[in-house]
């Protein structure tokens, strides 16, 4: 094998996950509105356990949460993609390693969360069963997680630049912790409910600064191709 097809084959592989990594981030962005935009509601009336049945058994509760779910599916390729740059410096890449595994677990929580419509008729009485515990754990712990790793991640890439900018890190820290907050607290208070509108500022964060490092992603990679190139022209 040539060098110039080595070069080309190097360079292939280590290309494909940054060209990814914004565009699956904007995919992130765009669904995670969505799906917080048509997310059922309750009527704020009866016991939480009361609450849950209602947007359990709403039309929308699928269709929201599958957006949801593509959005933190979405967000865990994008980062798992973002951690293969060689660029990254020791901090960045321990945030983006700790953030791809809280993804990872979210995203499999957001898979339960979705399938828990199919335990409403089991509270329909004001009954807490074994889906409705697993259902407030998710909720409290793992969500929770997912929103304290945006706001992270936020700022760790708003501050380097790799991730983002000082603007773009306010997106993310505000968007994150209105959802960590909300998220923590839905199962046993309304009181900070109405923080979730303001986690939409999640999506935003993801199709903003995936705009933003898919064209220095592509520009990075056409310079670096060209010394190797003009090396690989000498030799066989």
């Amino acid at each position: 094998m040539s060098t110039s097809t080595r070069a080309r084959t190097r360079l292939s592989r280590v290309g494909r996950p940054e060209r990814v990594a914004g565009p699956l981030l904007v995919l992130s962005g765009v669904a995670f509105f969505a799906g917080g935009a048509i997310h059922p509601g309750d009527s704020g009336e009866g016991s939480k356990v009361s609450q849950l049945h209602e947007m359990l058994v709403d039309s929308m509760w699928y269709p929201s949460h599958a957006l949801l779910l593509a959005a933190m599916a979405c967000f865990a390729a994008a980062i798992l993609a973002f951690r293969r740059r060689g660029s990254l410096d020791a901090g960045m890449a321990t945030a983006t390693g700790v953030v791809s595994v809280i993804a990872v677990v979210a995203t499999i929580g957001m898979t339960l969360h979705l399938f828990t419509a199919l335990g409403a008729d089991g509270i329909a009485g004001g009954e807490k069963t074994f889906l409705y515990h697993l259902q407030t754990w998710n909720e409290t712990i793992v969500d929770p997680l997912w929103g304290l790793g945006i706001a992270a991640l936020a700022v760790a890439g708003g501050l380097t630049r790799t991730l983002g900018n000082p603007i773009t890190l306010a997106l993310g820290l505000i968007g994150g912790l209105a959802f960590a907050l909300a998220s923590a607290t839905i199962a046993f208070t309304d009181r900070f409910d109405a923080l979730f509108p303001l986690a939409s500022l999640i999506g935003i964060w993801a199709v903003v600064v995936g705009l933003m490092i898919s064209p220095r992603k592509a520009r990075s990679g056409g310079a670096a191709s060209a010394p190797d190139f003009d090396r690989a022209d000498t030799s066989n």
